[in-house]
């Protein structure tokens, strides 16, 4: 067990430790040094700056609701050892075969009860870190389009 405890966590700050974001500055760095007649390309990178800091912070979110899921997944296989070793230990004291059904027919429920309440833990972990990885893109998309709109000098878009 205490293998494993290890394995995840190494597996957790390895993951932690990650930075999606190494390659944007050389890929700015490339787009800057491009000649476009007619472009402000000044205005290009930082519109597409802001572009890969909202992309980043996406990643980020993501990468943390990993790691939730992970510590999450450590957390739960902890506590389901521990009370295996348990449930087992008051099994063996059950005295007649009515008492050891009635003993196996709680733990069961109970195992149950904790698989459902765990699965929607899980679920609350997953959605929250999707809501803060679109919301990252979400809110930067319309800002980047008018941007990009303004950069090279096209018309405003037609009254609705």
């Amino acid at each position: 067990m205490m293998d494993m405890s290890k394995q995840m966590g190494d597996w957790l700050r390895a993951l932690s430790s990650l930075d999606p974001s190494k390659g944007s500055e050389q890929l700015l760095n490339a787009l800057a040094s491009l000649q476009v007649p007619g472009v402000n390309m000044d205005a290009l990178v930082a519109s597409q700056r802001d572009n890969l800091e909202a992309l980043n912070a996406a990643n980020r979110a993501a990468m943390e609701g990993v790691k939730a899921v992970g510590e999450w997944q450590l957390k739960i296989l902890q506590e389901t050892i521990q009370g295996m070793t348990t449930a087992v230990g008051g099994l063996a004291k059950a005295g007649s075969p009515q008492q050891l059904m009635a003993a196996e027919t709680e733990l069961t429920k109970k195992a149950f009860e904790t698989a459902v309440s765990k699965m929607r833990e899980l679920a609350e972990i997953v959605a929250k870190a999707n809501r803060q990885a679109t919301d990252a893109i979400v809110n930067r998309v319309p800002a980047s389009l008018d941007e990009i709109r303004d950069v090279l000098k096209l018309p405003p878009p037609p009254a609705a």
